[in-house]
């Protein structure tokens, strides 16, 4: 029985200060949406009832598909709502929904349109741009030409492999891509090539468009010494012999 009337509980010895701090926890326990216990469970003047049916609706976990379909602060969020539920503390089941809570804002925060911190991102040098927006001014081609060779390296730059050098996107993808025909496409190219944005190395019948990781890289900057070097020795040195002519 976990059920004892008050003045029960009194002859068995129990303070007045036990059964008010117990009818506190009770009105915890409700706001927190948790099962409420009976005063002499509390005072532990009896045990707690076992429950002879489960809960009928209990939290169900999502399946792998449902939860990769939300973003990772959504899914900390509902694993940690999930586990207030199942919580029978009412103290940690509060802390479990603020911590939800706090995982909803960082969601809100970061995921507006577009997250930033997915896919691998290209880290691209302020110099290297100045650099060639600088020689694209100053090598005579119309302002157009200078505009579509800029949104072509974007393109290039954007394609890089990870912790490579070598774009993965040939001539004939970047067509695709950009919408320029292969005829402006090969000049746009070379224009590139011509001012150092890129530089375009032979690999038995494709010619892969390689830029210096000192511009443009993507990958574990710990690692980004060693592109450098790769790149110095398979296209700066290799590139001198391999290199097709145009």
């Amino acid at each position: 029985m976990s059920r004892i009337p008050i003045d029960e509980l009194r002859r068995l010895g129990i303070t007045s200060e036990d059964i008010d701090m117990a009818r506190t926890t009770q009105e915890a326990q409700r706001r927190n949406g948790s099962p409420v216990q009976s005063i002499a469970v509390l005072v532990g003047a009896a045990h707690p009832r076992q429950r002879s049916h489960p809960n009928p609706n209990p939290p169900v976990d999502l399946t792998d598909r449902a939860l990769r379909r939300r973003g990772a602060y959504d899914q900390a969020a509902l694993l940690l709502d999930q586990q207030a539920l199942r919580e029978s503390s009412p103290e940690r089941a509060a802390m479990a929904r603020e911590a939800a809570h706090a995982a909803k804002e960082l969601s809100a925060s970061n995921q507006l349109e577009f997250d930033f911190f997915g896919g691998g991102n290209v880290s691209i040098a302020f110099q290297y741009q100045d650099a060639v927006t600088e020689r694209l001014r100053n090598s005579g081609q119309t302002l157009a030409r200078q505009h579509q060779a800029l949104a072509v390296l974007w393109q290039i730059t954007r394609h890089l492999a990870w912790q490579s050098y070598e774009c993965t996107k040939t001539a004939a993808d970047l067509c695709e891509i950009t919408g320029i025909t292969p005829n402006h496409m090969s000049p746009i190219l070379a224009l590139l090539e011509e001012v150092g944005a890129i530089r375009r190395v032979k690999r038995g019948r494709t010619k892969i468009i390689a830029v210096t990781p000192e511009g443009a890289f993507r990958g574990n900057v710990n690692k980004h010494a060693e592109a450098v070097e790769r790149y110095k020795l398979d296209v700066i040195q290799g590139g001198k012999t391999d290199q097709a002519p145009e």
